[in-house]
Formats: structure tokens, sequence, C-alpha cells
């Protein structure tokens, strides 16, 4: 008879695959859950004593646990708590916006601990014809590579060699990392995966910002807990990040929140969408700097008008910019009323590339009650400015394989 071995035939996992295995199982739960002991560790996980005992002593030695203190005694020995180390490693983080790129480094516990901003030397215009896009664009990509160089450097001064690098980026992403489209920069079909690559010898993740977003929020803020969630993102243009079964959605074509092509009336019919959709034509900031052009608001020095930018000129006193900015809420509104409706979603939060999305809770919470079945809890992304970056940071940890599922 032939050993399976033998046959080249699949065989049973080996003792040190098993090993890895159960050693993620324990730091998962001690990430999630907190300071356990031993004893707590096995009854949650069904291991035995034996394997809780051999794995946590090779994990407390390698600092990828800590002890945590002791039980209350009850009697007996107290037993000893131990606790997720995720301050002893480190991610980096980059989100790119249209005027910047904002780095930063965050532990594995959530916690940023080194920031830098690095504003782009020169945002392409509106007008810009194909070569000075590719120019600009050369030299924006090369302040990525120079500040996703700045935060691994900075990690392994502080002993803390980075493990991974997240990006998050405001255009869809595929699967090797090409960003199709991102017309408030002008890019557009940009291999930024493979141009990352080529200078970053880390694992890698870039991931579209609203879906960024939505992670951050599911795994460090307001939808801890929450099966399915759905997170709007307001800056320059409109997105959705979709939690379904505790996992993004992205869809079949990683196009899966795009509310920003939703239509918001028939007359959408009469005309095709190819840089914006139809509600983007409506809240993007190429629509409100069009908008704002043709009713007399102040266009701030960058050129561009975002919709932070219509608040706070609506609260300075500007008739115009309230009246745009009553506009903007509605426009938000249609696209929260659709998630809803279609997704059923227990939590939808709202964030902003400003931090500040209070308000708009506020007002678009008011607009779904009466126009959908249920309204669901509206909240604040809890991160506030740093929801997208933090999530993108969650992201590349993911890609880190030293305690990964053998699947992963």
């Amino acid at each position: 008879m032939t050993s399976a071995s033998e046959s080249g035939s699949p065989h049973g996992a080996t003792t040190r695959e098993l090993s890895r295995v159960n050693s993620t199982t324990i730091v998962k739960l001690l990430r999630e859950s907190g300071a356990l002991s031993r004893q707590e560790i096995g009854a949650r996980t069904g291991l035995s004593s034996a394997t809780v005992n051999r794995l946590t002593s090779t994990l407390l030695r390698d600092n990828v646990i800590a002890v945590a203190g002791n039980e209350p005694s009850t009697g007996g020995r107290p037993s000893m708590l131990l606790r997720f180390a995720g301050e002893t490693r480190l991610v980096a983080a980059l989100q790119l916006l249209a005027d910047r790129a904002v780095g930063v480094l965050v532990d594995l516990d959530g916690k940023i601990v080194f920031r830098r901003v690095a504003p782009f030397s020169n945002p392409i215009p509106e007008d810009a014809k194909p070569d000075q896009i590719e120019h600009e664009q050369a030299l924006q990509v090369e302040q990525l590579v120079e500040l996703a160089g700045t935060l691994i450097a900075t990690a392994k001064g502080m002993g803390s060699p980075c493990l991974a690098v997240g990006v998050a980026v405001p255009g869809n992403v595929d699967a090797n990392g090409t960003v199709a489209r991102m017309p408030e920069m002008g890019w557009n079909e940009t291999p930024l995966g493979r141009l990352l690559r080529e200078r970053v010898a880390l694992p890698l993740v870039i991931e579209n910002d609203a879906n960024a977003l939505a992670w951050g929020e599911l795994t460090r803020g307001a939808g801890r807990g929450s099966a399915g969630m759905v997170a709007l993102l307001i800056g320059r243009g409109l997105g959705a990040g979709i939690i379904s079964g505790g996992e993004l959605h992205r869809g079949a074509g990683a196009r899966a929140g795009e509310v920003g092509y939703l239509l918001t009336n028939r007359a959408a019919f009469s005309r095709y969408f190819t840089d914006h959709g139809d509600l983007e034509d409506r809240i993007g900031s190429v629509a409100l700097t069009r908008t704002a052009r043709e009713r007399g608001i102040p266009i701030p020095a960058t050129g561009w008008v975002a919709a932070e930018d219509v608040f706070a000129l609506s609260a300075a006193g500007n008739a115009d910019a309230a009246e745009l900015e009553v506009e903007i809420f509605d426009m938000a509104s249609i696209a929260a009323t659709a998630l809803v409706a279609v997704l059923d979603p227990d939590l939808l939060v709202v964030g902003s590339s400003y931090g500040d999305a209070e308000r708009l809770v506020a007002e678009i919470h008011k607009r779904l009650a009466g126009r959908v079945i249920r309204v669901p809890r509206v909240v604040a992304a809890s991160l506030r400015e740093d929801a997208v970056i933090v999530g993108a940071a969650e992201l590349a940890a993911a890609e880190v394989h030293d305690f990964a599922y053998l699947s992963h």
C-alpha cells in the first residue's frame, strides 16, 4: 500500500503548521478580547492546557504577547493575565489626498505613534494637459515613495521594524493595485501598486479610501461588533465602504460603494457620465468649484472647493454657501438612503476628510426618517480624520504573515 506522502497526495498539516495556526488563534483572541489567563484562553479556543502553555511561552519569548498582571485572588494562587503586545510591532499607512499625502506609523494596538504630512509640490490643475498630468503624477508618486521610506526608517530607529505598508487612495483599486480613476487628482489607470512595490520591499496593501474608512471603524472604531455596516465618506468626492458578514464587500470589479454614480433624477438619462457620476457631478469638488464660480462663492487658494469649504463659509454667514450647504446635505442623504434601502445595515458611519462629521450625521439622520423602512444607527466616524488611515494600517497588518492562518 502506498502512503499519501509517497504518492504526492495531500497530507495532514505538520506539527509546525498546527502550532502556527494555534498561535494565530491565541494572538487573535488576545488582540480582540484583551488580557486573559491561560485557563481562559484554553476555554475559549478549545486548546489543551499543555498546548496553551507551550505556545504562550513561545509568544512571550518573542514579545508577541506580554504579562498584564494577575487575576484577583479568590484564595488560591492568582492566575497570570496575558495580553497582546501590539506596541512592539508597527505598520506604516499612507493616505493620498488631492493636495497632500499623510503618513503614519501605527502599532498593532491601533495607536498612531508617528505622523508626517507631505504637501504635494504642484497639485494637478483641473485644465492640465496629458503630458503635464503625467509629469506631476510622477513627482507625486516619488513623494509617496519618499514618505514611505521615511516611515520605514523611523520605525527602524524606534527599534520596531515596519512590518507592512497600507495605502488609501480616493479611487477604485484592482487586485494588482492599479488605481482606475481619481478625477480630483487627475490620475487615471495608474499602476500605483507596481510603482510602489518596485521601491518598497514590504507587504503592501492599496485600498479605496471609503473601504479603508469602513474597515478602520469596524476594527478600531464605532463599528466594532457590527456584522453589517456602511461607511459614507464625504471629501472631495463621495464614496461608501460596505461591511457584510464582518468582511469588506468590494463587488465583482472592486467597484461596490461607488455611490457617486447614483442617478438623482430622470434628466440623468439625457447624458452619459465618464469622469464623474450624476451624484458626484453635484457634490464632488469639481462640481462644487463650478457651482461656486457660478454663484460668486469665494474659491480657496487651492483652486478647488470641497464640502468643508462650503460648510466653513456657511458658518461664517455667507448666504450663497448656506444654500449650497443644504444641497450637499440633500445629495449625501440620497446616497445614504439608497445604501440603507438596499443593504439594511445595522450601522451607518459618516466620515469626512476634514474630521468633523457630527453635523452631517444630524442632517442625514433627519432626512432618512420616514423615507426608509428602518433607520439604522447613524454615527460620525469615531476615529475622525484618522479613520481612513487607521483602516489602511489595519489592512496592512492583516497582510503580515508571522502569525497568519494557513488560508491567508
